[in-house]
């Protein structure tokens, strides 16, 4: 087995995926929410599963081809990592629909999706879905002073 980019990459997101899985299983509970079925800990230790996973098999199976550092575009790399960590920032204060949005929306612009009716699609109706699953079937509560404002959750 060589090493190469993808392997050196696929080993880095398995020791972070291995570290965010324990923190994962350091989430407190409240005491009646130990045996439900879903509760605080299990998403998170769904995701961080699903990356050893992928991760693993990315290490294992990836192809011994010379890649050169060059190939990747690594301003757009930097870039969407400016978003995330911005979006990080701002979804406390202005709220998660409207800062998954505006995030889900700069991204896809950026990454070349000029259509508006994709983009509009592609954003929106997500989000919302999202924000119904979560405070409306799970009765997960989101901070959200938009929505608050327009009356649509309380």
């Amino acid at each position: 087995m060589t090493i190469n980019y993808t392997r050196i990459s696929a080993l880095i997101f398995l020791l972070l995926f291995l570290v965010y899985s324990y923190l994962a299983g350091e989430i407190e509970v409240f005491v009646f929410d130990e045996d439900a079925d879903f509760n605080a800990r299990t998403f998170p230790k769904f995701i961080s599963y699903l990356g050893i996973v992928v991760s693993f098999l990315t290490l294992v199976l990836s192809k011994n081809e010379n890649e050169k550092l060059g190939q990747y575009e690594w301003l757009k790399v930097f870039v969407l990592f400016v978003l995330v960590f911005t979006y990080g920032i701002i979804i406390k204060s202005v709220g998660f629909f409207l800062s998954t949005n505006l995030f889900l929306l700069v991204s896809y612009y950026y990454l070349g999706v000029r259509s508006y009716k994709t983009l509009l699609l592609c954003s929106f109706p997500v989000v919302a879905g999202l924000q119904f699953m979560l405070h409306g079937l799970l009765d997960v509560y989101i901070r959200d002073p938009f929505l608050q404002f327009l009356g649509v959750i309380s």
